[in-house]
């Protein structure tokens, strides 16, 4: 088990305009291009907040999942997941937000399925990403 608090740390830099592409960066690790996306009248063509915030919950949930079948000696061949991101104007304040996040998993080759959905449930449950997030979440699971 780690010791917390666990602390990370990522950065960016970028130019004035609403057309100009920035890039972020982890520890050393290639840069990551962002742009503000076209719904929001940017260029769009890199990751928007939005694809980064979509990704770190989608990955947070995998990388929970495979901790957990490692842990529990569980295998998979293949693990497809794909998340929705709906975003809306809350009509008591105005202020725009992510109101629900419908999240699909679709798992092959399971080992034992029914052990492999119990930890994908615990998976669910767990992700530290997931459990900082008010909007709604809704869950598709499909294992064979």
């Amino acid at each position: 088990m780690p010791k917390f608090p666990l602390h990370f740390e990522v950065v960016a830099q970028t130019e004035a305009g609403i057309s100009t592409t920035w890039d972020s960066s982890v520890n050393g690790l290639p840069k990551i291009t962002c742009s503000i996306p076209a719904e929001f009248s940017g260029p769009g063509g890199a990751y928007s907040p939005e694809d980064l915030f979509g990704l770190a919950l989608l990955n947070c949930f995998i990388a929970t999942f495979k901790v957990y079948c490692e842990k529990s000696n569980l295998t998979f061949t293949k693990l497809d997941a794909k998340s929705k991101i709906r975003m809306e104007i809350d009509a008591t304040t105005n202020k725009m937000h992510i109101s629900e996040i419908q999240t699909d998993f679709n798992i092959e080759g399971a080992s034992n399925p029914e052990k492999v959905k119990s930890v994908l449930d615990k998976s669910i449950a767990d992700c530290a990403i997931s459990n900082s997030i008010k909007s709604g979440k809704n869950f598709s699971i499909n294992i064979s």
